[in-house]
């Protein structure tokens, strides 16, 4: 009997030691409960042959005394029964009952942690938007800007979002954990990482660029889409490239939309996830090329905002997207709507100039 306590006495000590580097806790638990009903197998037949009670009773014997509740209704009398009931349940069971609870109680607490920092596989993500890499500056700022207005997107709002970042490996800022997020930690380049994010169940996905300067940057993403592509061809993918002569490659890659990293404006991002390509229009407004945005200081009063826009079209003006008065800026009011200000907003033709005498004239 001694060597028997002994050698369990030095395997569970090298379990101990070995238990922060094995991979399986479930094997842990499962090896300490086939011990312990196999000990508690021998106390019932201990019953049945010492005691004389039938199977039933001695099991419930055997598992009122491992689990210290002691009702009272059966006990052994004999020699023989108090013998086996002292060295298979006081010395050993109740020990190992003890053991698979300090175990389970380790587990949620290494899975409580692996989730915190974002270690954890969520297997059952699905219908969800990935957000793969994270900016190398202003990470947090950004991050909640662009999650806030995911989830204040109408059509989004009730859609689970995923983080792939390697910027938190300690757990999220706190800015982040309050807005309900789940994020894995890791590197994008990294197959085995992309392979544990669900990405062929995922709604929406998003490649964003590391470095907004950096044409390096392109490469990756390029990398990453190529992969993403490969295991779903189904998603809205929205890609930022930093070159515009990489946008074509990632088109064709097959991303649903393509835009420039633009780091004051997360809002930009979430009209790509949304209405794919409608995007462009807000980038070139941007831009000294193309359309362009002018005011024109004109004042006007008891027109309807349809008859502001037939004779803006008719005229060839540019086309009226709202109008200022006091200082308040009012866009796309309805059609039947009297309008009076002091200020016209127009989308204007590339290399046209606002005609303000047909303004004056007609509006």
């Amino acid at each position: 009997m001694l060597r028997i306590l002994l050698a369990l006495k030095l395997a569970f000590r090298k379990r101990q030691l070995s238990r922060h580097s094995s991979t399986s806790i479930v094997k842990r638990i499962s090896f300490l409960m086939s011990m312990l009903l196999g000990l508690i197998l021998v106390n019932t037949s201990g019953m049945i042959l010492f005691e004389k009670m039938v199977f039933a009773d001695a099991l419930w014997l055997s598992f009122t005394t491992v689990t210290t509740v002691g009702y009272g209704d059966f006990s052994p009398v004999t020699f023989g029964g108090r013998l086996i009931t002292v060295l298979s349940m006081y010395t050993f069971s109740i020990s190992l009952l003890s053991m698979i609870a300090a175990e389970i109680i380790e587990a949620r607490l290494m899975t409580t942690d692996k989730k915190r920092r974002g270690l954890w596989e969520w297997k059952g993500m699905k219908n969800h938007i990935q957000i793969i890499n994270t900016p190398n500056e202003d990470t947090e700022r950004y991050l909640k800007r662009l999650i806030l207005q995911i989830q204040q997107t109408p059509s989004l709002q009730d859609t689970p979002l995923q983080l792939l970042t390697r910027k938190y490996p300690d757990g999220l800022p706190d800015s982040l954990n309050k807005l309900k997020v789940i994020h894995r930690t890791g590197s994008a380049e990294d197959g085995n990482i992309l392979q544990t994010l669900n990405l062929e169940q995922a709604s929406h996905i998003v490649i964003l660029a590391r470095d907004a300067t950096s044409s390096l940057s392109d490469s990756i993403s390029f990398d990453i889409l190529n992969r993403v592509m490969e295991m779903n061809h189904s998603a809205t993918v929205v890609v930022e490239a930093v070159l515009d002569e990489n946008r074509e490659r990632f088109l064709k890659s097959g991303a649903s939309a393509v835009l420039r990293p633009i780091r004051a404006y997360p809002e930009m991002v979430v009209r790509a996830l949304t209405h794919p390509g409608t995007e462009q229009i807000l980038e070139n407004l941007f831009q000294i090329e193309g359309d362009s945005l002018h005011r024109v200081e004109h004042n006007f009063t008891g027109k309807s905002w349809k008859e502001i826009l037939l004779t803006c079209i008719e005229h060839e003006i540019g086309l009226p997207l709202g109008y200022m008065h006091k200082g308040a800026i009012v866009i796309n009011p309805s059609n039947a709507s009297l309008c009076a200000g002091d200020a016209l907003v127009l989308l204007v033709k590339e290399g046209k100039d606002v005609p303000l005498q047909k303004i004056i004239d007609n509006i």
